[in-house]
C-alpha cells in the first residue's frame, strides 16, 4: 500500500505500548498500515511509575514504526486511562431573540460558552460532549434549531484527567522527541470503533478488559453518556496465578492457552486434568496446575471486575437503557468463557467486539483483534479531528528494527524455545491451597497435559 497521508496513535497500556500507523482508503475509512507492539513496564494503572522504562519502550516502538515505513512521527494521539480520568456534567444557557426562533448561531454560541469553561484545579479537560438540550426548562430529544422559546439550555459531559499525570506522560514523549501529542480518553476511543451506530442508539456499554485497568464507556441515543476507568484489570489475575509459584514468564501464555473464566466452559475431558510446566534444567522441577484451579483463580478476580462494572453502570443511570447490552473488548476479553460469565452475572446480552466500525478491510493482519481496539479507535479520532499528516521520506537516520522483530510477533505472549526432553517427576506432588480446594469440588486429577512451550 502506498503511504500518502497518515495518522499515528499511541496506546499506552500497563504491560505494553502499541504504536499504530493509519492511512485513509477511498471511502474515508481508516486503514491500519502497520503497528508495532512492545512490552512496557513502569506504567501502573494509567500512571507513570518509572519514566525511564516508559520512555525506552516508547522510543523502541516509535523508532521501529518510523524505520519500517520511512516516516517521521511528530504528532500523535495518545490514550489516557486510570482512576484520574473522570466524567462530570456542566450546564449553560443562552437567551433567544425577540421572535423566539432558535437559530444555528444560538447553538453555536452555547457551544462556545461551554468551550470557555475551565477545568477544576489539578485537572485537564480531554473532551466536551453535548448531552441534552432544554427549551424553557423542557427537555427535547431532537435538534433545537427551528424551534421556539425564550431560553436554550444545554448539558455537556466533560471528560477530565489529572493534570500532573498528563504532564509526566508528556515528559516521556518529550524524551523520545515527539512534541506534538494530544490526549484522548481510552474508553471513548475504543467505543468509537467497537460499537455500531445502531448499538449506540439502543444503548450499549463497551467494556475494555485491559491489563491494569478496566475501561467502561456507555452510549445511548448515539451519544457517549458516561466513561470511567476502573483501577483493576487482568494483572490482578496474573498476581494470583503467580502466588501458586508459577514464574512470571509463563503466566500470560498459561492464562490465554489454558485459562477459563467459568468452570462450565472447561471441556469435560480436561475437567480433572493438570497443565504441566516443565523445568528448564535437570535441577528445576516441573510445576503442575490443574485446569480447575486455574479456572478458580481467574473466576474469582473476574467476578470482582464484573461487580465493579455493574456498579459503574448503575452510577451512570443507564442500567435500564442498554438495549444492545454489553460489548467486551481488550486483551482480557479473549479469555475462554468470559462472555458467558458476563451474561450470567449482569443479565445483559454480551458479545465480543473488536475494531471494525470505520476501519478499512485492507488493514494489516492483527488489526481485527480485541487487543487492538484502543489503538485503532485513536486513529479514527485522529481522522475526525483532522490530524492527518502528509507523508514525507524521513531525512534522518532511524534505528533499525530489532532482529526478527515485527509488530505482530511482539504481540505474542511467548515464543517457542525448541523441543525439550520430557521428564517425569517420580516424587509425590505437594498440593497447595488451590489444588486442595479444587479437589474438594471436582475430585482427584486423572490426566497430565504437558506443553513444551511452558
Amino acid at each position: 500500500m502506498e503511504l500518502k497521508d497518515y495518522i499515528v496513535s499511541i496506546d499506552l497500556g500497563c504491560s505494553k505500548v502499541v504504536a499504530a500507523l493509519g492511512t485513509l482508503d477511498d471511502n474515508g475509512n481508516v486503514v491500519v498500515a502497520d503497528f508495532v507492539c512492545k512490552p512496557m513496564s513502569g506504567f501502573t494503572r494509567g500512571e507513570i511509575s518509572n519514566i525511564e522504562s516508559v520512555s525506552k519502550a516508547l522510543k523502541s516502538a516509535v523508532s521501529e514504526l518510523e524505520s519500517r515505513n520511512n516516516i517521521i512521527v511528530s504528532d500523535v494521539l495518545v490514550s489516557v486511562e486510570g482512576r484520574h480520568v473522570v466524567c462530570a456534567d456542566n450546564s449553560g444557557f443562552v437567551y433567544i431573540g425577540s421572535d423566539g426562533e432558535i437559530l444555528d448561531e444560538n447553538v453555536r454560541q452555547l457551544h462556545e460558552n461551554m468551550n470557555n469553561v475551565q477545568a477544576p484545579e489539578g485537572m485537564t479537560i480531554l473532551s466536551r460532549i453535548p448531552q441534552r438540550y432544554k427549551i424553557d426548562s423542557k427537555e427535547i430529544t431532537s435538534d433545537p434549531v427551528g424551534m421556539y422559546g425564550k431560553q436554550l439550555e444545554a448539558t455537556f459531559s466533560f471528560l477530565l484527567a489529572g493534570k500532573g499525570v498528563l504532564e509526566r506522560i508528556g515528559k516521556a514523549f518529550d524524551r523520545v522527541g515527539i512534541n506534538g501529542y494530544k490526549f484522548y480518553a481510552a474508553a471513548s476511543a475504543t467505543g468509537e470503533v467497537v460499537a455500531s451506530e445502531d448499538e449506540k442508539e439502543m444503548g450499549v456499554a463497551v467494556i475494555d478488559l485491559g491489563a491494569g485497568v478496566t475501561n467502561v464507556a456507555i452510549y445511548h441515543d448515539k451519544v457517549l453518556r458516561y466513561a470511567v476507568s476502573i483501577p483493576m484489570g487482568q494483572e490482578a489475575i496474573n498476581k494470583d496465578i503467580k502466588a501458586t509459584a508459577i514464574p512470571d514468564k509463563h503466566i500470560e501464555k498459561l492464562k490465554i492457552a489454558y485459562g477459563y473464566a467459568t468452570a462450565s466452559a472447561i471441556p469435560f475431558n480436561n475437567l480433572n486434568s493438570v497443565i504441566r510446566i516443565n523445568g528448564r534444567t535437570q535441577h528445576e522441577k516441573h510445576k503442575d496446575i490443574p485446569y480447575r484451579d486455574l479456572c478458580t483463580i481467574i473466576n474469582a478476580r473476574m467476578l470482582d471486575i464484573i461487580e465493579f462494572v455493574v456498579d459503574e453502570i448503575r452510577t451512570s443511570g443507564y442500567q435500564n437503557k442498554l438495549g444492545a447490552g454489553i460489548i467486551l473488548t481488550g486483551g482480557g476479553s479473549q479469555l475462554k468463557g468470559v462472555v458467558d460469565l458476563f451474561k450470567e452475572r449482569t443479565g445483559y446480552e454480551v458479545r465480543l467486539g473488536y475494531a471494525e466500525v470505520g476501519v478499512g478491510g485492507e488493514s494489516v493482519e492483527g488489526t481485527f483483534t480485541p487487543a487492538m481496539s484502543t489503538a485503532v479507535g485513536l486513529l479514527t479520532v485522529g481522522l475526525s479531528e483532522s490530524m492527518v499528516r502528509t507523508a514525507k521520506s524521513a531525512p534522518k537516520k532511524v534505528t533499525a528494527p530489532e532482529s526478527g522483530s515485527t509488530g505482530q510477533e511482539d504481540e505474542k505472549t511467548s515464543t517457542t524455545k525448541g523441543n525439550k526432553k520430557e521428564k517425569k517427576d517420580k516424587e509425590g506432588k505437594r498440593r497447595n491451597f488451590w489444588e486442595k480446594l479444587g479437589e474438594l469440588f471436582f475430585g482427584p486429577d486423572q490426566e497430565v497435559v504437558e506443553d513444551e512451550n511452558l
